[in-house]
């Protein structure tokens, strides 16, 4: 396989990071400073890209697969949002608590039945 410069996963790194700096500073700043930043944002890249995969699998599209895993992995809620008291700075969430696989987007009807 040819080495492109395009390269997804460092893309959506450098979205993660840009998105924990601003919305989850205080959770940003103490992976930065205890030196597990880089390899926080690495395995929740590896989850994204696990689980869009997953999506693609199931039949989404690649825009809504590549979407949604990011927002369930990538983009954590905001600082100020969290509700759950268990949730700190410097855990990220259990991917396996986030992550409901929608089934087919199939729309059944019988024959000659009208809306």
């Amino acid at each position: 396989m040819p080495t492109s410069h395009y390269n997804p996963r460092g893309m959506w790194a450098s979205e993660a990071r840009a998105h924990w700096q601003k919305y989850r500073p205080k959770m940003y700043a103490e992976l930065e400073k205890s030196g597990q930043l880089e390899e926080r944002l690495k395995n929740a890249v590896e989850r994204a890209k696990d689980q869009a995969t997953a999506f693609l699998q199931s039949g989404m599209s690649p825009l809504e697969a590549q979407s949604e895993a990011k927002r369930q992995h990538l983009f954590l809620p905001g600082e100020e949002d969290e509700l759950d008291e268990g949730f700190g700075p410097m855990r990220t969430p259990d991917p396996a608590s986030l992550i409901t696989v929608p089934g087919p987007n199939v729309s059944r009807r019988k024959k000659g039945r009208k809306l």
